[in-house]
């Protein structure tokens, strides 16, 4: 399934740089998909990956693999590495953006 999810100036304003859990993309997930559980992140290959957990209470826990294209991905890298860095001027200011995702399953 494929899923637009609104990454606003609010999220923006209300993340935190430099936690992968509480930054501007975790916040617009958490708020997409109504729960806290969320993994945002970068991978040992330089690529970015997003996972949600909707059902807290599940023995087996399955998570939302959140997939996204290599346009996107270069989309989120840029994102994060603004938003990680908004205060050093060598930097542009983040700024809202769409991201699409394609969503599976996966036991983790």
């Amino acid at each position: 399934m494929i899923r637009l999810i609104e990454v606003t100036q609010d999220d923006i304003d209300n993340g935190k740089p430099g936690e992968c859990n509480s930054c501007a993309i975790a916040l617009a997930l958490r708020r997409e998909y109504k729960t806290d559980r969320v993994d945002v992140g970068i991978d040992d290959y330089s690529l970015p990956y997003l996972m949600v957990n909707t059902n807290p209470f599940e023995v087996k826990t399955k998570w939302k693999d959140l997939n996204i294209n290599s346009f996107m991905e270069r989309d989120v890298l840029d994102f994060i590495d603004c938003f990680d860095n908004q205060n050093n001027m060598d930097y542009p200011s983040p700024k809202p953006f769409t991201l699409e995702v394609v969503e599976w399953y996966k036991i983790k």
